[in-house]
Protein backbone atom coordinates (compact mmCIF):
# COMPACT_ATOMS: atom_id res chain seq x y z
CA UNK A 1 0.00 0.00 0.00
CA UNK A 2 2.92 2.05 0.73
CA UNK A 3 4.19 1.70 -2.77
CA UNK A 4 0.96 2.56 -4.41
CA UNK A 5 0.55 6.39 -2.23
CA UNK A 6 4.73 6.76 -3.33
CA UNK A 7 3.28 5.94 -6.86
CA UNK A 8 0.53 8.18 -6.64
CA UNK A 9 2.78 11.17 -5.26
CA UNK A 10 5.08 10.52 -7.65
CA UNK A 11 2.62 10.71 -11.01
CA UNK A 12 1.04 14.01 -9.25
CA UNK A 13 4.65 16.00 -9.47
CA UNK A 14 4.95 14.48 -13.28
CA UNK A 15 2.15 17.47 -13.71
CA UNK A 16 5.17 19.99 -13.24
CA UNK A 17 4.36 23.51 -13.08
CA UNK A 18 0.47 24.92 -13.37
CA UNK A 19 -1.38 27.94 -14.77
CA UNK A 20 -0.41 29.62 -11.06
CA UNK A 21 3.68 29.31 -12.24
CA UNK A 22 2.75 32.12 -14.85
CA UNK A 23 4.35 35.37 -14.78
CA UNK A 24 4.46 38.39 -16.46
CA UNK A 25 6.50 41.80 -16.04
CA UNK A 26 9.29 43.50 -17.90
CA UNK A 27 11.38 41.90 -19.99
CA UNK A 28 14.96 42.58 -22.17
CA UNK A 29 16.70 41.21 -24.99
CA UNK A 30 20.69 40.32 -25.24
CA UNK A 31 23.03 42.96 -26.90
CA UNK A 32 25.65 42.02 -29.26
CA UNK A 33 28.28 41.36 -27.59
CA UNK A 34 26.86 38.47 -25.65
CA UNK A 35 27.34 36.44 -29.39
CA UNK A 36 29.62 33.02 -28.78
CA UNK A 37 29.56 33.94 -25.22
CA UNK A 38 29.16 30.92 -23.15
CA UNK A 39 25.55 31.06 -20.62
CA UNK A 40 25.35 29.79 -17.39
CA UNK A 41 23.96 26.36 -18.61
CA UNK A 42 27.08 26.02 -20.75
CA UNK A 43 25.77 27.07 -24.24
CA UNK A 44 27.17 29.49 -26.46
CA UNK A 45 24.68 32.37 -26.80
CA UNK A 46 23.58 32.56 -30.54
CA UNK A 47 20.74 35.30 -31.54
CA UNK A 48 19.15 32.92 -34.00
CA UNK A 49 18.13 30.82 -31.26
CA UNK A 50 14.78 31.43 -29.57
CA UNK A 51 16.48 31.31 -26.09
CA UNK A 52 16.19 33.18 -22.34
CA UNK A 53 17.43 33.96 -19.27
CA UNK A 54 15.07 33.66 -16.34
CA UNK A 55 16.90 33.79 -12.68
CA UNK A 56 15.54 30.32 -10.74
CA UNK A 57 13.87 28.31 -13.77
CA UNK A 58 15.82 24.84 -14.40
CA UNK A 59 17.60 24.92 -17.68
CA UNK A 60 15.35 23.78 -20.52
CA UNK A 61 11.89 25.04 -19.66
CA UNK A 62 10.60 25.74 -22.09
CA UNK A 63 7.90 29.29 -21.99
CA UNK A 64 5.23 30.52 -24.19
CA UNK A 65 6.05 34.40 -23.88
CA UNK A 66 3.33 36.98 -25.53
CA UNK A 67 4.00 40.34 -26.22
CA UNK A 68 0.20 41.70 -25.08
CA UNK A 69 0.59 44.80 -27.29
CA UNK A 70 0.65 43.04 -30.67
CA UNK A 71 -0.18 39.70 -29.41
CA UNK A 72 2.79 37.91 -30.79
CA UNK A 73 4.25 34.93 -28.93
CA UNK A 74 7.52 33.06 -29.40
CA UNK A 75 8.36 29.93 -27.72
CA UNK A 76 11.91 30.32 -25.85
CA UNK A 77 13.95 27.63 -23.74
CA UNK A 78 15.99 28.64 -21.02
CA UNK A 79 19.68 28.07 -20.74
CA UNK A 80 20.79 30.97 -18.97
CA UNK A 81 20.55 33.08 -15.36
CA UNK A 82 19.60 36.59 -15.61
CA UNK A 83 18.19 39.12 -16.07
CA UNK A 84 20.13 41.50 -12.95
CA UNK A 85 18.67 44.57 -13.69
CA UNK A 86 15.75 45.92 -11.56
CA UNK A 87 12.79 43.98 -11.83
CA UNK A 88 13.20 42.09 -15.21
CA UNK A 89 11.73 38.86 -15.12
CA UNK A 90 13.60 37.78 -17.96
CA UNK A 91 16.22 38.66 -20.83
CA UNK A 92 15.44 36.84 -24.76
CA UNK A 93 18.00 36.57 -27.06
CA UNK A 94 17.52 38.96 -30.31
CA UNK A 95 15.99 36.97 -32.44
CA UNK A 96 12.90 36.41 -30.31
CA UNK A 97 13.19 40.01 -29.30
CA UNK A 98 13.08 40.89 -32.87
CA UNK A 99 9.23 38.82 -33.40
CA UNK A 100 8.31 39.63 -30.43
CA UNK A 101 8.92 43.61 -31.66
CA UNK A 102 10.88 44.79 -28.50
CA UNK A 103 13.74 46.16 -30.49
CA UNK A 104 13.03 49.42 -31.21
CA UNK A 105 12.20 49.85 -27.62
CA UNK A 106 14.48 47.43 -25.95
CA UNK A 107 12.43 46.41 -23.30
CA UNK A 108 8.88 45.49 -23.14
CA UNK A 109 6.15 43.93 -20.98
CA UNK A 110 5.67 40.34 -21.84
CA UNK A 111 3.77 37.11 -20.41
CA UNK A 112 5.35 34.07 -19.93
CA UNK A 113 3.23 30.65 -19.88
CA UNK A 114 5.39 27.53 -18.76
CA UNK A 115 4.98 24.93 -21.13
CA UNK A 116 4.21 21.81 -19.15
CA UNK A 117 1.89 19.97 -21.52
CA UNK A 118 2.47 18.25 -25.50
CA UNK A 119 -0.86 19.67 -26.61
CA UNK A 120 0.35 23.27 -25.84
CA UNK A 121 3.00 23.05 -27.90
CA UNK A 122 1.49 21.45 -31.16
CA UNK A 123 1.96 24.89 -33.03
CA UNK A 124 5.34 25.07 -32.34
CA UNK A 125 8.26 23.92 -34.71
CA UNK A 126 11.05 21.71 -33.12
CA UNK A 127 9.85 20.40 -30.31
CA UNK A 128 11.32 17.76 -28.46
CA UNK A 129 8.95 14.59 -26.61
CA UNK A 130 10.30 13.37 -23.85
CA UNK A 131 8.62 9.74 -22.93
CA UNK A 132 8.49 8.69 -19.32
CA UNK A 133 8.52 5.14 -18.94
CA UNK A 134 6.54 3.35 -15.63
CA UNK A 135 6.48 0.29 -14.66
CA UNK A 136 4.29 -1.20 -11.85
CA UNK A 137 4.51 -4.13 -9.97
CA UNK A 138 2.99 -6.90 -11.13
CA UNK A 139 -0.82 -7.13 -9.33
CA UNK A 140 -1.81 -3.06 -10.05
Amino acid sequence: MRILWMLILSLGSLTSLKAQDDFAGMASYYADKFVGKSTASGELYQHNKYTCAHKTLPFGTKLRVTNPDNNVSVVVVVNDRGPFVGTRILDVSKSAAQKLGMIQKGIAYLEVEVITDEFQKDAYEENTTEVIELTLPSGF
